[in-house]
Parts: C-alpha cells; sequence; structure tokens
C-alpha cells in the first residue's frame, strides 16, 4: 500500500543517475524493480518480465539491445513505458514517447517525464490537505470518484493531445489512387 510519505519521498533517477554501463536484462529488471517496487499491488506483482521487454523491443518502442545489453535510453523509455501502460496503449506510449524525444530530446523529454510525474504524484496524494469542501461521512466516496474521474479526464485530454500528433494514415483506396496518378 502506497502511503502519503512514500510519496512525497518518491523519486525516479534522472538521466544523469540511469547507469553509465550497459545492462543485461536481469540487471535492468532490478534496477527497474528497485524503483518502481512502491506502485505494487501485492507480493508477486512483477512491473517488468523479459517478456515485455522483449516486447517492447518487438513493438519497437525501443530500439534493439545491442550485444544482449541495454543503455540509458533504454532504461529510460522502459521507466516511461511500465508506468504509463497502467493508463495508455503502447502505440499511445510510443507516440508520446517519438513526439517528446523530437521536440526535446531523449534526455531532457525523460527528466521532464521525472519532475511532472512526481509533481503529479504529490498533487494528488496531497490534495486533501488543500481542499475546502467538507463531505463529512462521505468524504473518502468524493475522493474516490474525485480521482477516478480526475484519471479518466486526463487520459482523454492525453489522447487528444496526441491525436494532434499523429500522423495522418492513408486508407488502402487513398494509396491505390496515388499510385495511379
Amino acid at each position: 500500500m502506497i502511503c502519503r510519505d512514500d510519496i512525497k519521498a518518491y523519486r525516479i533517477p534522472r538521466w544523469n543517475e540511469l547507469p553509465d554501463l550497459e545492462l543485461y536484462m536481469d540487471q535492468v529488471i532490478s534496477v527497474l524493480e528497485k524503483n518502481l517496487c512502491i506502485f505494487a499491488y501485492g507480493e508477486n506483482s512483477a512491473f517488468i518480465t523479459p517478456t515485455m521487454i522483449n516486447n517492447y523491443v518487438k513493438q519497437k518502442l525501443v530500439s534493439p539491445p545491442r550485444n544482449k545489453r541495454y543503455n540509458k535510453g533504454h532504461i529510460a523509455a522502459f521507466y516511461i513505458i511500465t508506468l504509463m501502460k497502467q493508463i495508455m496503449s503502447i502505440s499511445e506510449i510510443n507516440t508520446a514517447i517519438k513526439t517528446v524525444s523530437e521536440k526535446m530530446g531523449e534526455e531532457k523529454g525523460y527528466d521532464l517525464f521525472c519532475d511532472t510525474f512526481e509533481a503529479s504524484l504529490v498533487l494528488i496524494f496531497l490534495q486533501e490537505e488543500n481542499k475546502t469542501p467538507d463531505f463529512g461521512e462521505c468524504e473518502e466516496a468524493y475522493m474516490i470518484i474525485r480521482s477516478t474521474t480526475l484519471a479518466f479526464a486526463n487520459m482523454l485530454y492525453a489522447r487528444s493531445l496526441l491525436f494532434e500528433y499523429l500522423p495522418q494514415k492513408q486508407t488502402k483506396k487513398e494509396k491505390k489512387e496515388k499510385k495511379k496518378q
């Protein structure tokens, strides 16, 4: 269970704090699990497995490892993917990572993700300290409803932003017509 003190102290390693040495898969998983265990739902919940990493490579979310070793860029992407897959599809995550990397660069984009993620955690988990309405016995129900509806609204907003950056896909018919011309 996540507690407020853990959230206040939580910090994702920034780009310059990620390992400089390239790591093998079991080492990557160890680093990620160590830093993401705060979000585990139960003792047996795995945030990232070798199968997941292999799938991310196959789906081209990350480039293939070099000599079975993963670099900082891989590890940064795995942090983002692991956290965001809770609310976004893999294709949406891929679009988001590519868009941010193109606009800001991989390093700055990753560090901005870390800063924003941590600020969002604090904002949400500490909202009770700043709330003004008094809901009495219904307070917990309100917080549950508010949190879930805000999560949904934020997910919709993120998707609308991503949609703006998605390349316009041509239909098969449009492609055939172009070839004829």
